[in-house]
């Protein structure tokens, strides 16, 4: 003679879920509820009558996902415990989401007993909060592809331009330096990058920091300080990449040639103007000889800092100190 199974322990526990829960016999024909917890008929429209004894196909219409409920009935076949997304509609003919969890509950003997659910509201459709990611991270990938074409093409034709002036391996520190910016740059970008929007602005004054830090860390003679305006400046990407090209330029010069083999420091300042913003790097070093006429160099690094000011509307100062040099970049950030 068969027992009775005593399923009284789960419907107390499931009464006290703070969600939608429900229990199925498949002992029974048709596997129909056999409990239903208020959240339950809360959710769902209908009372307690009317859902008893009933399949919970009753919350399906044409409008659910034919392939999910196959999967669900292969899974309760099995008696296998499953979760799906599933579109459902109340008893006033309204439609939600839900998000829908079963689990098998066996005996001491092995023997399926009941089924337990666990129905959870979602706001939006999972399918369109899928595609919609899906669209959100194919353009930010697209935006990143196309700034990093961009900016490496510009470091090939400065290493072009390198070897061709002075040789391969005198200008290997210079071009490595340059990367560097540019690799500081997109490390910043990937932290950020959960929506394209957030790929068009960078922290202006906390990126030129980070790519003077990363520089002056290549040499534990040379030290990094720094001097930048607590609240965020924001500038286009572009702008951003090419103004930590310059200031990794400036930052290798001084280094190369401000100091010798003594140790130095070389400091970051940053300053809010009117209409823009100042950018200065400065070291404590020798300073410039009375040979020097450009303190930005005549050579390669030179050319590129002036390239890119032109390019930028920006124009370069230069400052002795008593100890070292001081070279002050000005910029308008009105169209950046």
């Amino acid at each position: 003679m068969s027992r009775t199974y005593d399923d009284s322990w789960l419907r107390k526990n499931l009464s006290e879920l703070p969600y939608a829960t429900c229990l199925t016999d498949p002992n029974l024909p048709d596997n129909p509820l056999v409990f239903v917890n208020d959240l339950f008929c809360d959710l769902t429209g209908y009372s307690r009558e009317q859902l008893l004894g009933k399949n919970c196909r009753l919350l399906q219409s044409l409008a659910t996902d034919q392939d999910e409920i196959s999967r669900m009935r292969d899974a309760i076949g099995k008696g296998r415990e499953i979760a799906a997304d599933l579109l459902n509609t109340r008893a006033d003919g309204s439609t939600f989401w839900n998000r829908l969890s079963i689990k098998p509950i066996y005996d001491d003997d092995g023997t399926l007993q009941r089924f337990t659910g666990v129905l959870m509201q979602i706001e939006d459709s999972p399918i369109e909060t899928l595609l919609e990611a899906q669209r959100q991270s194919e353009t930010a990938i697209t935006e990143l592809h196309h700034r990093l074409k961009n900016h490496l093409s510009l470091i090939h034709s400065s290493a072009r331009l390198q070897i061709r002036e002075s040789g391969e391996n005198e200008g290997l520190l210079a071009i490595m330096n340059r990367i560097q910016s540019l690799q500081t740059l997109y490390a910043g970008m990937e932290q950020g990058s959960e929506a394209p929007a957030e790929l068009d602005r960078v922290d202006l004054f906390a990126h030129l920091s980070t790519i003077c830090e990363a520089i002056t860390d290549l040499e534990e003679r040379i030290n990094f300080e720094c001097d930048i305006p607590a609240e965020p400046i924001e500038v286009s990407i572009d702008t951003a990449t090419q103004l930590g090209m310059m200031v990794a330029e400036l930052v290798t010069n001084a280094m190369q040639h401000a100091f010798g083999d003594t140790e130095g420091t070389i400091t970051l300042l940053g300053q809010v103007t009117t209409n823009g913003v100042t950018i200065t790097v400065a070291d404590d070093g020798r300073g410039m000889t009375g040979t020097e006429s450009d303190a930005l160099g005549s050579g390669l690094g030179g050319k590129i800092l002036h390239q890119m000011a032109k390019s930028l509307s920006a124009e370069f100062s230069t400052e002795q100190r008593d100890t070292g040099t001081a070279i002050r970049l000005s910029l308008s950030l009105n169209d950046t």
